[in-house]
C-alpha cells in the first residue's frame, strides 16, 4: 500500500492487530511487515524519512516506536514487552532473529545499537549517540549501556575531553542487574559481568568480572541460562576450542518463544493499514 502524494509506504499486513496506533507524518517512510505478526497494545510513530520492519513471526505487546529519519529492524521471532524505541538523526537499530527485548533503546545523531540476538530482562537502558553498541548472542538485565557522556566537555583551550567510543560486546555474555557500562568498554566472548559492576575497560574472554571499578575476579567461566543436567556431558572445556564451545552454548543459552500468535481478520487488518496511509499527515 503506497501514498503517493507523500511516498509513504506499508508493505505486509500484521496477522494480528489489538489496541495498537500507527502515526505516518511527513514523506518516505516506510513500514514493512513479515508473517505472522502480532501487534498487541502498541504505539508506533514515523516522523518523516524513516523505515520500521518487522521479520517473520515477531510479537510486540507493550511497545513504543518512535523513529524520525532513522531505521529500525526486527528480526524473525523477535519478542518484544515494555519497551521503548526512539531514534532520531540518522540513527539505527538492528536485532537479528529470536531477540526477546524490553526496556529502553535509545539512538541518537547517528547513533548505532546492533545485536546477532539480544535477549533483555527488567528493563535495561541502552543509549547510543553517534557511534555504535553491539552485541554479539548474549543478554542483559536491568544495566545501563552508554557509549557516550551524552554532554561535551571542554578544556579551558577548547578541546573536547570526552568523546564518544564504541561498545562492543561479544558472544554469550551475561551482564547482570544494575551495571553500568561505560562508553570504550570491550567484553570478551563468554564473559559474565556480575550484578552492580562499573567497567568502561577491555575484558577477556570467559571472565567473570565483579564491584566498580569492574575487576577480574576469575577467569575461564561460563554461564548457562538454567542448571541443566546434560550439560555435564560437555565438560572439560577449553577456551581455544569454538567447536565444543559453540555446541555448549547452543544448549546453555537456549531462548524458546514463550507467547502463542493470534489470527485476526486479513481484510479487517488490511484496511486498518489503509486508513494509516489514508491519515497520514
Amino acid at each position: 500500500m503506497l501514498c503517493k502524494k507523500k511516498n509513504n509506504l506499508i508493505e505486509g499486513v500484521p496477522g494480528f492487530i489489538k489496541k495498537s496506533s500507527f502515526h505516518l507524518s511527513g514523506k518516505n517512510n516506510k513500514i514493512i511487515f513479515g508473517k505472522n505478526c502480532n501487534i498487541v497494545n502498541c504505539k508506533i510513530k514515523l516522523y518523516g524519512d524513516s523505515t520500521l520492519i518487522f521479520g517473520d513471526n515477531c510479537y510486540f505487546e507493550n511497545t513504543q516506536i518512535m523513529l524520525r529519519e532513522s531505521e529500525a529492524r526486527f528480526g524473525d521471532n523477535t519478542e518484544s514487552s515494555k519497551t521503548t524505541v526512539t531514534a532520531a538523526g540518522k540513527s539505527l537499530l538492528d536485532l537479528g532473529a529470536g531477540s526477546v527485548i524490553c526496556g529502553e533503546l535509545d539512538m541518537r545523531n547517528q547513533g548505532i545499537i546492533r545485536a546477532k540476538r539480544l535477549w533483555t530482562t527488567w528493563g535495561p537502558h541502552i543509549a547510543a549517540n553517534h557511534g555504535l553498541i553491539e552485541f554479539g548472542d548474549g543478554g542483559t538485565a536491568d544495566s545501563i549501556i552508554y557509549n557516550s557522556d551524552f554532554h561535551p566537555m571542554y578544556d579551558l583551550e577548547g578541546n573536547l575531553i570526552n568523546e564518544n567510543q564504541d561498545v562492543i560486546i561479544g558472544n554469550n555474555v551475561w551482564i547482570g542487574r544494575k551495571c553500568f557500562i561505560f562508553k570504550g568498554a570491550k567484553i570478551g566472548d563468554g564473559s559474565i559481568i556480575s550484578s552492580g559492576t562499573y567497567t568502561g575497560k577491555e575484558i577477556p574472554p570467559h571472565s567473570l568480572v565483579a564491584g566498580n571499578p569492574g575487576r577480574i575476579v576469575r577467569r575461564d567461566v561460563v554461564w548457562a541460562v538454567k542448571d541443566k543436567p546434560e550439560l555435564k556431558e560437555f565438560f572439560p572445556l577449553a577456551p581455544d576450542d569454538e567447536e565444543d564451545m559453540r555446541a555448549f552454548y547452543n544448549r546453555a543459552y537456549e531462548v524458546t518463544p514463550t507467547i502463542k500468535h493470534r489470527k485476526g481478520c486479513v481484510w479487517l487488518n488490511r484496511l486498518r493499514m489503509f486508513f494509516v496511509l489514508f491519515r497520514a499527515k
